[in-house]
């Protein structure tokens, strides 16, 4: 395999873990992040003790503040928040060429409409071949080489199989989908059901709720994504009902453990004070209760959800009150 040198953009534990994988490829691999305190102590420890402090990077990995250190990429996986990807993506232009292949696998939306990640790298690098990584991928797990798969969707084979190749692992597989928007919209639009599903386990709701929330959930995502032209069926697979069921499970996830903090009776404030850290699924449910009520798509939680956490509706100890009143229809697409 031809060793290739690639950037990943972004310097947390995400974004550290796929610097890794790389690297174990033989590749050679800059990790770009904004402070340079901690890409020099990267470097002089090979361990990102802020992010993966178990980690030991090896010595394939170049951490580093300056953004022109990826000029010479063959791939650059932009890693970074969502409410920081328009910023990085202009920032990083002047050093970007054409024949880069780009990929995202940051999950959220923009904050003022349903933009993708995808969308904005589209608007400055129109000329490259862009392709979407997404999955049921907790960073710590990965970098604990538990077994673990993902999702690059392109409509572009020749990218699709640049990164298969260069990050897959024994332990990290990675399927293909050519359905980029619907598995990047698999990945923002899960993190209001774990949300969801973090409520009912602060109310210690059974198992058979959390199953009903997911399902139900998955469904609501289904609708939307169809309405918006993405593949239903995308979201059977890893990127869909895979990454819905790690995030709404694991009480690794921000958005899981905030809904908790609601569920226990901690008020909105309270609750993002204690988590500490960007929680995605707010502002993607923000984004995603105006666009449902703009095309009329129905979405149940999501309303109970915008209500409880914007409008100041009581939860009143019920989960009831999150799932809403819903669609008799069990199984949808059946013809």
């Amino acid at each position: 395999m031809n060793r290739k040198n690639i950037s990943v953009l972004g310097g947390g534990s995400w974004g550290t873990v796929l610097a890794y994988l790389a690297s174990l490829n033989g590749n050679q691999v800059n990790l770009w992040m904004r402070d340079n305190d901690l890409a020099e102590t990267i470097n002089n420890t090979r361990i990102n003790k802020r992010y993966l402090p178990n980690l030991d990077l090896g010595k394939n990995i170049t951490a580093t503040s300056q953004i022109e250190d990826i000029k010479e990429s063959d791939l650059i996986i932009f890693c970074v928040p969502s409410d920081a990807f328009r910023d990085v993506s202009l920032l990083a232009s002047s050093f970007i060429n054409e024949n880069t292949f780009l990929v995202t696998a940051t999950k959220g939306v923009e904050k003022d409409d349903f933009s993708l990640m995808s969308k904005i790298l589209e608007e400055y690098y129109s000329k490259n071949l862009i392709g979407i990584l997404s999955g049921p991928n907790l960073a710590e797990e990965i970098a604990n080489h538990h077994l673990s798969g993902t999702v690059i969707a392109s409509k572009h084979k020749i990218l699709r199989d640049e990164v298969i190749q260069n990050l897959s692992t024994d332990f990290f597989r990675i399927y293909e989908n050519d359905d980029p928007y619907g598995v990047e919209m698999g990945g923002a639009l899960k993190n209001i059901y774990a949300i969801a599903c973090g409520i009912a386990d602060g109310l210690n709701s059974g198992e058979n709720t959390i199953g009903m929330i997911m399902t139900r959930g998955l469904g609501e995502m289904s609708r939307l994504a169809t309405d918006l032209g993405a593949n239903p069926q995308t979201f059977l697979g890893l990127a869909g009902v895979g990454d819905l069921i790690t995030t709404c499970a694991s009480p690794l996830s921000r958005n899981h453990q905030f809904g908790k903090y609601i569920g226990e009776g901690l008020s909105v404030e309270e609750a993002k004070k204690k988590i500490g850290q960007t929680i995605e699924g707010l502002k993607t449910l923000k984004v995603v209760k105006n666009i449902s009520d703009k095309h009329g798509v129905e979405m149940p939680i999501v309303d109970s959800l915008y209500k409880i956490i914007y409008k100041g509706t009581y939860l009143d100890g019920s989960i009831q009150n999150v799932l809403g009143q819903d669609m008799i229809k069990d199984v949808e697409f059946i013809k």
